[in-house]
C-alpha cells in the first residue's frame, strides 16, 4: 500500500478523488504510479519523485489532470 497518499490530499482534493476504502486507495495508488512512471517502485520513491514534481509550477497541475484522467469522472477510485 502507499505511505504518501495522505500527503496528497490537497492534491486528490483538487482533482475530485475521494478514495474512501483499501480498494480505492489501492487504484489511486496504482495510478500515480503509473502517472509517475514507477509501477514497481517502493513507496518511499514514489513519494520522493512526486515531490519532485510538485516542486515545477507546472507539476502540481499536470498530476492534478492525470489523476482526474486515471480515476474518471466519478472521482471515486
Amino acid at each position: 500500500m502507499s505511505c504518501y497518499l495522505r500527503h496528497m490530499g490537497v492534491i486528490m482534493e483538487k482533482a475530485g478523488v475521494t478514495p474512501s476504502n483499501k480498494e480505492e486507495r489501492r487504484r489511486v495508488d496504482r495510478a500515480v504510479r503509473e502517472i509517475m512512471q514507477l509501477p514497481g517502485a517502493k513507496c518511499p520513491e514514489v513519494w520522493k519523485a512526486v515531490k519532485e514534481r510538485l516542486q515545477h509550477p507546472e507539476g502540481e497541475a499536470e498530476l492534478v489532470a492525470r489523476l482526474k484522467q486515471k480515476i474518471g469522472p466519478s472521482g471515486v477510485a
